[in-house]
């Protein structure tokens, strides 16, 4: 009687401690914010953990279907997804993001992962020139959308794409115009690392290598000790002031491969306008 009466209490037990393990996972959910969730994914992609990147970034979208960060948490899971070379889930998700996105402040970053989504699919065709240097060219053109997209301010991604942009015209041979790009940068975003990185394409705009952005140093003591610690911060000082002019000169928008600047007084077109010329340019997809 007493091993029955022992057992039974021992499957109690057990499914006791179920039912306080599935509490504790929504204990955790409940204590998780939107950033939270999106900061651990991020942490995740940059520790190489994508699955766990994708999932963090999932969990976001289902626990927080309503949160303005809903974007972020699909561009990481797209970022994540070309991470682990899952190229067309990633621009199918991509173009979707696109269509469906209502903050024009994002669509920036978009344009800027397609670009880089034709960047890697030029690996695909090692030593096809003619399939390259098409690619080279979809992703020049998507770096320039992030550039002069007019409805955001969105600084930090446009001067890196506007600095892509520069090297895929570079890797098309198309000097004058990735020099251009280059000064372009170096004056209009002269607080970015990539403006650094600019400067140093200038000196041989042919140079098609791709370079590590710039970190600042500083070196500081260990609270309660004396030894000296160095710190690297990835976000550089400004560069001197002294600039390069830029010598960017307007062009009709139907010569692909060269820069066009808005007018300052130009009607900036509504977020549907520009998701229905994407729909027109992505018609060959």
């Amino acid at each position: 009687m007493n091993c029955y009466l022992k057992i039974f209490l021992y499957m109690i037990l057990i499914i006791a401690f179920i039912g306080c393990g599935g509490s504790k996972d929504e204990i955790v959910l409940d204590e998780e914010t939107p950033e939270t969730l999106l900061q651990k994914g991020e942490i995740a992609y940059e520790n190489g953990k994508y699955d766990d990147s994708i999932k963090l970034a999932q969990l976001m979208l289902d626990y927080f279907p309503t949160s303005d960060l809903h974007i972020d948490a699909q561009l990481l899971i797209t970022k994540t997804l070309g991470a682990q070379e899952k190229y067309e889930d990633q621009f199918d998700l991509l173009l979707r993001v696109l269509k469906e996105n209502i903050i024009p402040e994002k669509v920036p970053s978009i344009y800027m992962q397609i670009g880089e989504f034709y960047e890697n699919s030029a690996k695909w065709n090692p030593g096809t020139v003619t399939i390259d240097s098409l690619d080279f060219t979809n992703a020049a053109d998507y770096y320039k959308k992030a550039v002069f997209y007019p409805n955001s301010d969105d600084r930090g991604t446009k001067a890196n794409a506007l600095y892509r942009m520069g090297l895929m015209h570079a890797k098309l041979n198309d000097i004058e115009v990735a020099s251009k790009a280059y000064q372009e940068l170096i004056t209009t975003y002269p607080e970015s690392p990539y403006s650094t990185l600019a400067r140093t394409k200038l000196a041989d705009p042919t140079n098609t290598d791709e370079l590590p952005l710039p970190t600042a140093t500083t070196t500081t003591a260990i609270p309660g000790t004396e030894e000296p610690v160095t710190i690297e911060d990835e976000t550089p000082p400004p560069p001197p002031a002294e600039t390069v002019p830029a010598t960017l000169t307007p062009v009709a928008e139907d010569k692909p491969g060269e820069i066009e600047l808005p007018d300052d007084d130009a009607e900036e077109p509504s977020i549907l306008d520009s998701l229905q010329t994407i729909d027109e340019d992505s018609s060959d997809f």
